[in-house]
């Protein structure tokens, strides 16, 4: 009987050694598959770092290089008033060719970008040849230029950077009828624009103005709704879309400064499109 009693002992310790080393040998396999994964994770991450080192030097390096050209036409500018005008507007020209050359992926992707570089582009040409350019004529294609040339760094490092990291959003559409459609917790790049959001939540039809700064994108129309408007004699008035922020701090909705497509969405930022009544009186 004792032994028997032994022999089972010796079988219990002896499963238990083996449920104890299936065990450790389970968490070690485990453990190392975890660490596999985050090594892997680790490489993948660093790749992406130094890919985006990479690309933001190669950014910096255009930015330099368009800058320097910039500046040499400035200094020209600066000059006394015997500088040929049309001669640099030609050279503007030049300069503002390259910009395609250097942005080409941005320019033929996001439209209110490539409408500005076009209309700018055939403004500078016509300006040249029609000669006999002035200093201020020339100083507003310079100005006018720069500042694209400075969106379209700012969009390319915001690229660069959405890479690894987005924005989640919310935004509502008011119909002015009562109806409002809420979007909540969009996803979008960081660096995106109220105008790419929109773009992301309804069909929307947005009209281009060259004069209109900063930013040249109005919203005509959204989901169908069109605007209205009607001309007289001393006022005008209508219908029209119109996009608001929430202020967090002072909670309520603020009227949009800019145009949408110059609004860089904030992480957790709360927008809206309202349809609304307007009058300007002429005089």
């Amino acid at each position: 009987m004792r032994r028997l009693v032994e022999k089972r002992t010796l079988i219990f310790l002896t499963l238990a050694i083996l449920v104890w080393a299936v065990s450790i040998s389970s968490l070690a396999g485990y453990f190392y598959l975890q660490n596999t994964t985050y090594t892997k994770q680790i490489a993948e991450n660093q790749q992406s770092l130094n890919k985006t080192a990479s690309n933001y030097d190669e950014s910096m390096s255009k930015c330099n290089m368009l800058s320097s050209e910039y500046a040499a036409l400035y200094v020209n500018y600066s000059d006394p008033p015997s500088t040929n005008f049309t001669l640099l507007t030609g050279l503007l020209g030049g300069v503002v060719d390259n910009l395609m050359g250097n942005y080409s992926y941005l320019l033929m992707n996001q439209k209110d970008l490539n409408d500005t570089y076009h209309d700018l582009l055939n403004q500078t040409i016509a300006t040249c040849q029609r000669g006999n350019v002035s200093k201020e004529e020339f100083g507003e294609l310079l100005s006018e230029s720069y500042e694209l040339f400075n969106l379209l760094v700012i969009r390319e490092l915001s690229g660069l950077v959405s890479e690894t990291v987005t924005v989640a959003v919310s935004a509502c559409i008011d119909y002015g009828n009562g109806t409002v459609e809420w979007h909540n917790g969009t996803n979008l790049p960081a660096g995106s624009s109220l105008f790419q959001l929109t773009q992301e939540i309804a069909t929307v039809d947005p009209k281009y103005y060259s004069w209109a700064w900063p930013g040249h994108i109005f919203i005509e129309a959204v989901n169908g709704k069109k605007e209205s408007i009607s001309y007289h004699a001393e006022y005008s008035d209508g219908y029209s879309w119109m996009w608001y922020y929430w202020n967090s701090d002072e909670q309520k909705w603020v009227s949009g400064p800019v145009g949408c497509d110059a609004w860089m969405l904030k992480d957790g930022g709360v927008y809206k499109w309202s349809f609304e009544y307007w009058r300007f009186d002429w005089y």
